[in-house]
């Protein structure tokens, strides 16, 4: 099944799940291929839950058009499982997240929360784009974001390098 994984991590991020709970995003889902969306809200859970609720049936729109099935949650201890399992992430800027993804590796679309105090994770996004590891997009773009995305092949982040950290400490140190 093709499914998109979307988390805002820790906190919320109230414009991100505003955005990917629409009708017209879902439709867009359903325009591209993707079969099913699970969304990691956080504390953003009253905007999913009215949203969720306003389209009444998650898994027809007024039309009779087929959207995808809609799953969500708050938090787990882990969401390893979910990006494994997804065809497409979406993710807030957070290094955490973003690394965990591209390590799985999955493709990668990273939305910056403008809203955050002095918008610290642009500059990672940022250069991950640059490099070519994944697409930034904001939240009223995401569809156009996910098109780009299926016509572009994006760089394998490349495997760290314990060992340079481990020589720097040690020159460091005076240790060689």
């Amino acid at each position: 099944m093709s499914t998109v994984f979307i988390t805002v991590g820790s906190t919320g991020f109230d414009s991100l799940v505003e955005a990917c709970t629409t009708m017209s995003f879902l439709n867009g889902l359903e325009q591209l291929g993707y079969e099913q969306l699970v969304i990691q809200y956080g504390s953003s859970e009253p905007i999913y839950t009215r949203n969720m609720s306003n389209n009444n049936d998650n898994n027809e729109d007024k039309n009779n058009k087929k959207i995808p099935k809609v799953k969500g949650y708050a938090y787990k201890p882990s969401i390893t499982e979910d990006m494994e399992n997804a065809s497409l992430v979406i993710s807030h800027a957070g290094a955490g997240s973003i690394l965990q993804a591209l390590r799985i590796p999955k493709p990668l679309i990273v939305v910056n929360n403008i809203h955050l105090m002095d918008n610290h994770q642009q500059e990672l996004s940022q250069a991950m784009q640059d490099k070519g590891y994944c697409i930034c997009s904001t939240p009223s773009d995401l569809i156009g974001a996910i098109g780009k995305l299926k016509k572009k092949e994006l760089g394998q982040l490349p495997l760290p390098s314990t060992n340079t950290f481990i020589n720097l400490v040690n020159t460091h140190m005076g240790f060689t």
